[in-house]
């Protein structure tokens, strides 16, 4: 039976571009600071450990767009394409404009400042549910999400 020479030195190459690469994840987690990989990880800017999940926003607005960003520990990315002004407790989204958002506590309840990027500087203890009302022109919005503690160390 016929093998080809190459074989293992294409296999060995392959192997090694995955394992630099980082391409190769050993232990997934929604904040990117806490993936591990086998080699060296990706390289980039995302480090957060904490991570924004399970966002709902009701009612749903077909120009109202809410995404969450766990980059550098969770932030929300708000895009206002309806006809009116998004307003949460100050913060106010214009028609056509975008905002990123960050938590913070509030007593017993939380609330949303604009941040100049994707970090977060909010940290729980605990993972928290989150629950912020907002108001699109003449209609209630609410946003929910649970703000995860640091997923590792």
């Amino acid at each position: 039976m016929f093998q080809p020479k190459g074989r293992p030195v294409v296999l060995a190459a392959v192997l090694t571009v995955l394992l630099l690469g980082g391409c190769v994840v050993v232990k997934d987690s929604p904040a990117p600071g806490c993936v591990e990989y086998l080699g060296i990880g990706p390289m980039g800017g995302c480090f957060g450990k904490t991570a924004l999940l399970d966002l709902a926003v009701s009612p749903e607005i077909a120009c109202l767009e809410v995404a969450v960003n766990n980059c550098n520990g969770g932030v929300l990315e708000i895009r206002n394409g309806c006809a009116d002004p998004l307003t949460f407790d100050g913060v106010e989204i214009a028609p056509g404009e975008t905002a990123v958002l960050d938590v913070v506590k509030e007593g017993e309840g939380h609330g949303l400042i604009e941040t100049g990027g994707n970090f977060s500087d909010y940290i729980p203890e605990r993972d928290e549910r989150v629950e912020v009302s907002g108001r699109l022109g003449d209609r209630d919005i609410t946003i929910t999400f649970i703000k995860t503690a640091p997923l590792c160390e």
